[in-house]
């Protein structure tokens, strides 16, 4: 019997604040965290939190580097990393966070790994659970 699930602290349940960021959902199950450095996920958080609306930032690389322990070359190869990546764009003054590319499959290619991983005694991620969760909502 399932047992409904209830918040661990319901006095501090999350609500949407002013102004509102968000990170897209299939940051995970696309696998787009998964293929980033540690530095380019923390550039590209920032620049969702730092985002108007339409996804520009115009944080330039001085307070970037203020809320992290970047240098300025790990910063240029993180952002780099993210315009290649196709989830950024950066004109030298302003940025934009852009929405996800579409993702891109070939003709037979599987879905998860999951027989992969378990032959081999490891796991599942996470990243391929949730992908498999969304694909039988579909």
């Amino acid at each position: 019997m399932n047992q409904p699930v209830h918040p661990l602290r319901p006095e501090r349940v999350r609500s949407v604040e002013k102004p509102f960021a968000w990170l897209p959902f299939r940051l995970l199950t696309e696998g787009h965290l998964a293929n980033l450095s540690d530095r380019a996920k923390l550039v590209y958080l920032l620049l969702c939190l730092a985002a108007d609306r339409n996804g520009l930032s115009f944080y330039g690389d001085k307070r970037i580097l203020s809320y992290f322990q970047l240098d300025p070359d790990e910063l240029h190869l993180a952002r780099r990393e993210l315009i290649e990546k196709d989830l950024v764009a950066y004109d030298g003054h302003l940025y934009q966070v852009l929405s996800l590319p579409t993702p891109r499959r070939q003709p037979n290619q599987r879905s998860d790994n999951r027989s992969q991983r378990s032959k081999i005694g490891q796991p599942d991620r996470l990243g391929d659970i949730l992908q498999r969760i969304a694909k039988s909502a579909e």
